[in-house]
């Protein structure tokens, strides 16, 4: 895997699937946290296995987080662990989905959660190439739900 990964911002990066073969260059490139959120079998064909992609990231030396969902609907728990992680930590994180945008919206819902501005937020998805325009209400009702 090549390490050009999009970030959002100075922690985290936020991609497409990943595969056990990349969590060895994720680590050499200093990222210490991997966050899956895609369901198993969410693909018939090409998607790895949970229990493989955990694996092959603990043998490299990361911490591996499953907050696995589908389509826009992340639960206020999923958001509070990411917004616990952003608040108390300063690791690179990776979170990854089939093509990122998942993990965009659990990072902007968490990210809202701990007091970044819905501009910050935005521009982040952006830069880590992802909309979040079109998911403002979700991450919006996602974040306050989260602090409840």
């Amino acid at each position: 895997m090549t390490m050009s990964l999009p970030f959002a911002d100075e922690r985290v990066a936020l991609t497409g699937q990943l595969k056990p073969d990349d969590m060895k260059a994720l680590a050499d490139a200093g990222i210490a946290v991997v966050i899956n959120n895609r369901p198993d079998r969410e693909a018939l064909f090409g998607q790895p296995r949970t229990a493989d992609l955990e694996k092959a990231a603990r043998d490299a030396g990361l911490v591996f987080l499953d907050l696995p969902f589908s389509g826009p609907r992340a639960t206020p728990d999923q958001v509070r662990a990411l917004a616990d992680l952003l608040a108390n930590g300063e690791d690179k994180i990776v979170a990854f989905c089939k093509s990122g945008m998942r993990s965009a919206l659990l990072w902007g819902a968490a990210s809202l959660a701990n007091g970044r501005s819905l501009d910050e937020v935005l521009a982040g998805g952006r830069k880590a190439g992802q909309e979040l325009g079109g998911a403002v209400e979700v991450m919006t009702a996602l974040a306050q739900a989260a602090r409840s």
